[in-house]
């Protein structure tokens, strides 16, 4: 039997809204609100996937008054106004059901419910399964034996599709008595008013006594009950009148006109672009469709096994296609070539031998197009293929116009309008299949040759052309070349750290457990949360919260607190560190961490397969773990320099405060001059914890910190804290001015830049939720310090590189840890190579106030 799938718009809609109206609302870079679109899309499609019908209609209400509104002028009175930024997605849900095929529907006059009504007695006289989706119960009325209604329940998410069986089951009732039901005991949401004193029970009570709402108000009543009903017996008729959908509305379409015809697949991409909906672009190539209508992205290439330099032009997209997001763990599987002359794939296994491959693979006049070349020169330089000639990054290039975009291949190439498949959805074990990995390649290589020229023209109209070309672009190989070098782990420091600290973990577990007097689950949260706040009766919030942040402040009121938070502490050490770091040491006893390098929206780099930039240096148990990183070589090095408090020194200067830049150029201690401002007191007379309160609000300053933030962190209340920053203020009124300022300026354009003109969109700001708007606040305060500071360690990298080679020093530059580089140095290098990276890292960028970079070596990263 054919089916039919009917959707009532407007409750779908609302309810997508409200759904995803707490916290954040889904906005475009312009300011469109798209939260609902997005459930409203996501909702259609899981319907479509679920029911595959043949006919589909989607029904709206016109927004203007109704022939229902004739009978009772107060129908539907009271409802609040519908919010703007659900008013404004109401168009493009129209929009998106147009390029996806899907038939809607809207009648002046008359309700949605009328609409799915009418239709779907229709299809019942045509002999089809009718299926509607709606949050209205009102619907429930249309039940029938062709007839399903999927109400949806908390938000979207959950549907509850009724038959009559379930009906009954559920509420006692048949579905014709769906509007005496309404008629006895009205609607709220629709300002229906039934008969007053009447509820739900015993509404149901007398509908299955008296079958309908007529024979109810035939029959006789005793006491207070038969005088309502006497009272109400007017307001009952017409509300079931109200309630009762009308079912013969003369439709303007026939049922051929509801045939699903599949998506226009060029319109819904272009519109998904429009929007910024990424997350669906990636999905729009997987959609499930049945027919022939549905275009894909056209592929067009040619497997060979030889190959040619006729094949490729002075310029061509190459692929590395490999297995894993890693590029020295996985296997090389193709390569992809695309340029004017066509695409084509070579398997790995085939050509990593032939001469004339790896001739073309170093050849710099070879100008190569890739997307994320840094894995591409790494994948190739670990099996022995070198690469040379790459002239273009389109992931360096994508994630400069928007730091939102994610790494993957699918997010990337959809800004440009392209769809592919994500790599996880290439690789899973359960859909893999060789065929599919020929043609990602392949649509890769096509549409990053396409795309090269847009993206380079994008840069220039964004101003991020030199951003890329001067900083992003050249960091990558150096970043290529750290990762593969690697840093060598001493595995017996960990080994012998594993022992004490895997010790030290289970004494402590014993010791929660006496004071429990049970044995348990410690790290399952719920079952700590019993411990806590059932049998310990702690303060707790309503999620029961066990997080780090929320156990700190219960150290006060039980002993098990610290020994739990001191057992985390210890359980992370052995776990990320003493344990996981052995995962990735490799078979030349080094660690080779990936950097992200377009992954933070500030412009950070970060890593990962290990993360590096996360060993902790705030306590010497912690510390101890920098003891394993060493030399691969004995006669080496480990030197570290270090920039002292950049991003201070950035603020001094972009705000150009007098008072700060005098206090860095004369080498007072920033700290204790803004404490002795704060407090004021003399210089020689700021203490230790004056001096300590005054650098978490330096720091804390720059990163946005609300007062309630900084009290946590210096353990005063939240009114003395905001007297501290209005004292840092106070004390200097041009960090205040430039802080307002790029609020002011956030707010007008919508974005944050960094020195270098790295942008940031900060949506947040113009959020009606004051808790989000002011998170936009502290970023559009912190971006342009702590970006620019990133900018600036990566210049830094790319001068003390230059450095290095044009030296022809042996020396290597291995990590970079935040505001930290850290090299490997031979020791009869260590005296030259030191006063010449600390001048490139000082003299990186000319500021207000002089970069200052301190430097430390030994036989670990522990003693730098």
């Amino acid at each position: 039997m054919d089916k039919i799938v009917l959707i009532d718009g407007n409750s779908l809609l609302f309810r997508a809204y409200y759904a995803t109206s707490y916290g954040q609302i889904l906005r475009t870079k312009d300011g469109t609100p798209t939260n609902a679109l997005l459930a409203f899309i996501n909702m259609v499609q899981k319907v479509m996937d679920q029911e595959k019908p043949r006919y589909m209609l989607v029904a709206f209400d016109t927004g203007k008054p109704t022939f229902r509104h004739s009978q009772y002028s107060d129908y539907k009175a009271g409802r609040k106004e519908t919010p703007e930024d659900l008013s404004l997605q109401f168009p493009l849900v129209r929009e998106f059901l147009r390029h996806y095929g899907i038939f809607c529907f809207e009648k002046e006059g008359y309700e949605a419910d009328d609409i799915v009504g009418s239709t779907a007695k229709l299809a019942e006289r045509n002999n089809l399964e009718v299926h509607i989706y709606s949050g209205d119960r009102d619907l429930l009325q249309l039940i029938s034996p062709l007839t399903t209604v999927c109400i949806t329940k908390k938000g979207i998410s959950e549907i509850a599709c009724m038959t009559e069986e379930t009906l009954m089951d559920e509420w006692g009732l048949t579905p014709s008595q769906i509007i005496d039901y309404k008629g006895l005991c009205g609607d709220s949401s629709d300002n229906i008013p039934g008969i007053k004193g009447i509820g739900d029970k015993t509404a149901v009570k007398l509908l299955q006594e008296y079958k309908d709402l007529e024979h109810v108000l035939e029959a006789t009543h005793k006491g207070k009950l038969g005088e309502k009903i006497k009272e109400g017996r007017e307001s009952a008729l017409m509300s079931k009148s109200l309630a009762t959908i009308y079912t013969e509305l003369p439709l303007d379409y026939d049922l051929k006109d509801l045939v699903y015809q599949g998506i226009h697949y060029d319109d819904l991409k272009n519109f998904y672009v429009r929007l910024e909906l990424k997350s669906l672009l990636s999905k729009l190539s997987n959609i499930h469709n049945n027919d022939e209508h549905v275009q894909k992205m056209e592929v067009n290439y040619e497997v060979k096994e030889e190959f040619s330099l006729e094949d490729v032009d002075l310029v061509s997209s190459l692929v590395v296609e490999i297995n894993k997001e890693n590029a020295f763990r996985g296997e090389i599987l193709y390569f992809g070539i695309s340029s004017s002359k066509g695409t084509f794939l070579y398997p790995y296994s085939m050509i990593k031998n032939q001469e004339e491959f790896r001739k073309y693979l170093k050849d710099e006049n070879y100008k190569k197009l890739g997307l994320d070349i840094k894995k591409s020169i790494n994948a190739c330089r670990y099996r022995s293929l070198e690469v040379k000639g790459y002239c273009f990054d389109l992931l360096l290039s994508t994630y400069l116009l928007d730091s939102s975009i994610k790494e993957d291949a699918s997010s990337v190439l959809a800004h440009f309008g392209y769809v592919l498949p994500s790599f996880v959805e290439v690789y899973s074990a359960r859909h893999f299949d060789e065929e599919n990995v020929k043609i990602y390649c392949a649509q890769k290589a096509i549409a990053i040759f396409e795309a090269y020229e847009k993206a380079k023209q994008e840069l220039i109209e964004k101003e991020v052309n030199h951003l890329y070309e001067d900083i992003e672009f050249p960091l990558t190989f150096i970043l290529a070349e750290m990762e593969f070098y690697g840093v060598k782990v001493d595995i017996n420091v960990l080994d012998n750290l594993f022992e004490v600290y895997d010790a030290k973990t289970k004494e402590l577990e014993n010791e929660i457990f006496a004071i429990a007097g049970r044995t348990f689950n410690l790290n399952s949260p719920a079952q700590l949360a019993v411990l806590l706040y059932d049998e310990l009766q702690l303060p707790h919030n309503k999620k029961r919260s066990t997080s780090v942040e929320f156990l700190e402040p219960l150290r006060v009121y039980h002993p098990v607190v610290s020994l739990i938070l001191q057992y985390r502490k210890y359980q992370k050490l052995v776990s990320n560190y003493l344990v996981g770091l052995k995962n990735y040491i490799y078979n030349d006893g080094k660690v080779h961490t990936i950097f992200n390098q377009a992954l933070t929206q500030t412009g950070r780099l970060s890593s990962k397969e290990p993360n590096l930039q996360n060993i902790s240096v705030r306590d010497e148990e912690t510390r101890l773990v920098r003891k394993a990183f060493i030399p691969a070589r004995e006669e080496n090095y480990l030197l570290s320099l270090d920039y002292s408090q950049i991003e201070l020194r950035v603020l001094a200067s972009f705000a150009n405060d007098e008072e700060m830049i005098h206090a860095f150029e004369n080498g007072i201690d920033i700290h204790a001059s803004t404490a002795a401002k704060i407090f004021n007191v003399p210089l020689e007379e700021v203490t230790s914890l004056m001096r300590r309160q005054a650098k978490a609000v330096n720091f804390g300053i720059v990163y946005g910190i609300s007062d309630w933030g900084l009290s946590e962190q210096i353990g005063v209340t939240p009114k003395e804290a905001r007297e501290f920053i209005q004292r840092y203020f106070d004390s200097y009124p041009r960090i205040k001015a430039y802080l307002d300022g790029l609020v002011k300026s956030c707010q007008e354009d919508g974005y944050v830049k960094t020195m270098f003109n790295r942008i940031r969109y900060v949506p947040e700001i113009l959020e009606k939720n004051y808790n989000i708007r002011e998170f936009g606040k502290r970023i559009a305060m912190n971006t342009p310090i702590q970006g620019s500071a990133a900018d600036i360690i990566k210049i830094a990298m790319i001068k003390v590189d230059k450095v290095l080679k044009e030296n022809n020093f042996n020396t290597k530059m291995i990590l970079q840890i935040h505001d930290e580089l850290v090299f490997e140095v031979p020791y009869d290098e260590l005296m030259s190579v030191i006063p010449l990276i600390e001048q490139a890292m000082e003299d990186a960028v000319s500021l207000n106030v002089k970069l200052k970079a301190e430097y430390e070596y030994g036989d670990s990263l522990y003693e730098c």
